[in-house]
């Protein structure tokens, strides 16, 4: 989940929680013509709901890009996650794992709102599959980044997902998987991290899988051989369509490029080279110029923090209250991401840290020596059984003793601390003086 801690995982909440009842939002994006999108996860199962769309009063979005400037974007946030709320009102009887997997949210008449199940398929493949097709159910989904970028095992090895469930990135998966095999073709496919396969739901072609995308940002020193990768690819008639530092990672087999959706094929050299001179060499000119010196996050699912959180249930009568470590996560992070306030995202990140810090056991109180006295913290926390009836709690955490030292400030004013006495004697006159 985003900004909770990194092992908060769907690998660890299978088995921590109720798994099979979480829903998790794993996208979600407004258009202002199109409407109001929101991509939940289930257990396996994906589903899409699109909601009405939603105009800011007075902007004419026909116009210009100003309509989207960000001194408007608190309505349309609240009015994004307004629908949000609706949608956890209507959890439990969302329908996953079905034939549909698109939902239209409607309003009716006395301002309620129901769903209409439809089908829909947005993966065109630009060319016949040409690898083994894997069932979305046979692979164990460990962490979702995105709606695009998944991770998950599959017959007990760890595979990257690029996925296409909504049409923004459905032409790239399609593009993705043309551009694999031209690049298995023309034989130089240990460039690229290779597909292993099509993934397909319910009949129809959601997605690609590939070897797990894990290597390090190329730098400086890497120019010689990633020059000599590119000058092989080209001679094999491809022109890569994307060289920015992002799309290259190096890994203890060579060279990996990222993006391969890019990718073109060329039977005339002549024209390739042509191509080349803007797409490849210039592209690596500035990739080791300037353009090295900021940092970049390569395209990998594994290199980013996951975006997806949890949308909690609304307790009811007949389900019963129980808290765990996790589950209070979850709602923390809910309550953040839909509280009010453009910036309350990076509001969140000193609490977790802090958080953090607990789980490690590390002390929350710095051993600074500036500090007068580090008072001896007990970080004993008492959680709610994870079942109502037992009577029983669980220590999360240790208690960590402190050093505790006295104070030793570095500049100080007077030679003397508060723990030091004068050396000279003070002479006080008697009464018979």
């Amino acid at each position: 989940m985003e900004y909770a801690s990194k092992d908060l995982t769907i690998h660890k909440l299978r088995r921590t929680t109720d798994f099979e009842n979480l829903t998790f939002r794993i996208g979600g994006y407004t258009e202002h013509d199109q409407g109001r999108f929101y991509h939940l996860w289930k257990n396996g199962e994906v589903l899409s709901i699109q909601a009405e769309p939603y105009s800011r009063p007075g902007i004419d979005y026909s116009q210009s890009s100003e309509g989207w400037s960000t001194r408007n974007f608190s309505s349309d946030k609240e009015a994004f996650f307004y629908l949000q709320e609706v949608l956890q009102t209507m959890l439990d009887s969302l329908q996953f794992g079905t034939e549909n997997n698109w939902a239209h949210l409607v309003r009716q008449k006395d301002n309620t709102y129901s769903l209409i199940y439809t089908r829909k398929e947005f993966i065109r493949l630009k060319c016949p599959v040409w690898t083994k097709k894997v069932n979305l159910n046979d692979i164990e989904v460990t962490r979702i980044v995105d709606c695009a970028l998944w991770e998950g095992i599959h017959e007990g090895m760890e595979v990257d997902l690029f996925m296409g469930i909504h049409a923004l990135w459905s032409c790239f998966v399609a593009a993705e998987s043309l551009g694999h095999k031209l690049m298995n073709e023309a034989g130089v496919s240990h460039y690229t991290f290779k597909l292993l396969a099509h993934v397909y739901k319910s009949g129809m072609i959601i997605g690609v899988m590939c070897e797990p995308i894990i290597g390090r940002r190329v730098c400086p020193t890497d120019r010689a051989a990633v020059f000599a990768a590119v000058a092989d690819i080209q001679r094999h008639g491809i022109l890569m369509g994307s060289l920015l530092p992002h799309d290259i990672l190096i890994t203890p087999e060579g060279v990996r490029f990222l993006n391969i959706s890019a990718v073109r094929f060329y039977k005339d050299h002549d024209l390739l080279a042509a191509a080349a001179e803007t797409s490849h060499w210039a592209e690596l000119a500035k990739t080791f110029g300037s353009g090295m010196i900021a940092p970049h996050t390569p395209f990998g699912s594994r290199a980013r923090e996951a975006l997806p959180y949890v949308i909690p249930r609304l307790p009811s009568p007949g389900r019963p209250v129980y808290t765990s470590p996790e589950l209070a996560m979850m709602r923390f992070v809910w309550s953040v991401m839909t509280s009010p306030g453009e910036f309350a995202r990076s509001d969140v990140q000193p609490l977790l840290k802090f958080r953090e810090q607990q789980r490690k056991g590390k002390s929350a109180v710095t051993n600074d020596p500036k500090h007068r006295r580090c008072a001896r913290i007990s970080r004993k926390v008492l959680i709610a059984p994870l079942d109502f009836s037992e009577d029983r709690f669980e220590e999360l955490d240790q208690i960590v003793p402190v050093d505790d030292e006295p104070y030793n400030p570095k500049w100080r004013s007077s030679p003397r601390t508060p723990y030091e006495r004068p050396n000279k004697k003070l002479l006080i006159p008697r009464d018979d003086e």
